[in-house]
């Protein structure tokens, strides 16, 4: 028999759960998505946009170090197996996570001196800061949550039509012309955030135990989705500034 406070647990999950997907698929209706997705691609936009990409991921892995930092021993646990495939070896494409970024970009013409030298925008640093802000000093449910959620809006599991990496591969093959093969970090994180968002959530779920924890978890959620709305709006803004 279940215990009145173990159904509670179950039924506060099943309420975070319902909200946190409800959040990840309103991001694809916001102004900010929308910008990005309806900008069009060319090959020298798709370089851009590949760079960009690789910034990106080393913010989420100094994101995830201060979150892993700040987390109990079995979440630390489940980050270290997650960044795994990021920093050392993803199995599904033979190389850690950056490498299979420099490559994507590589396929569209950039150099890796391209890539380190290149001037980030100032609306896209300023979206770097604001997640390193909520993983820095949110609470540590809040701010894992807040990483959770983006690898939840990513998750073709999760998110009808598909997450950010398979409606952008579509873009990459049907605007800039890039045979599906050749984007290599691209195809990888099609698969990758759905088993992230997966292994993260499980992490999460054993705190659940009240509603406090609910509303720290959503305040975290809420705050990174509201940043990732600015990054693509600074993506989309930054790729409309190179030549079509």
């Amino acid at each position: 028999m279940t215990s009145s406070s173990g159904s509670e647990s179950v039924s506060l999950v099943d309420q975070l759960d319902r909200e946190l997907t409800r959040m990840a698929i309103a991001q694809y209706e916001t102004p900010e998505f929308e910008l990005m997705f309806s900008t069009r691609l060319n090959r020298e936009r798709a370089r851009v946009h590949a760079i960009l990409t690789v910034y990106y991921g080393i913010n989420r892995r100094d994101c995830w170090a201060f979150v892993q930092a700040r987390s109990p021993y079995s979440v630390k646990k489940t980050i270290w197996e997650h960044e795994k495939d990021e920093l050392s070896f993803d199995s599904r494409g033979g190389a850690d996570h950056q490498t299979l970024q420099l490559k994507e970009a590589l396929a569209f013409g950039a150099t890796e001196a391209d890539a380190k030298k290149f001037e980030l925008p100032p609306l896209v640093v300023s979206a770097f800061y604001g997640w390193l802000h909520i993983a820095s000093s949110f609470p540590w449910l809040s701010a894992l949550t807040a990483f959770h959620a983006l690898e939840r809006r990513n998750s073709d599991r999760i998110v009808p039509g598909g997450g950010i990496s398979r409606r952008w591969r579509e873009k990459l093959i049907n605007e800039a012309g890039m045979p599906r093969d050749r984007l290599a970090s691209t195809n990888v994180h099609v698969e990758a955030d759905v088993d992230h968002a997966d292994t993260v959530w499980e992490a999460i779920v054993p705190f659940i135990t009240d509603e406090f924890a609910v509303r720290t978890a959503l305040e975290g959620a809420a705050a990174s989705y509201k940043v990732d709305a600015a990054y693509r709006a600074a993506v989309g803004h930054t790729l409309r500034a190179v030549s079509a």
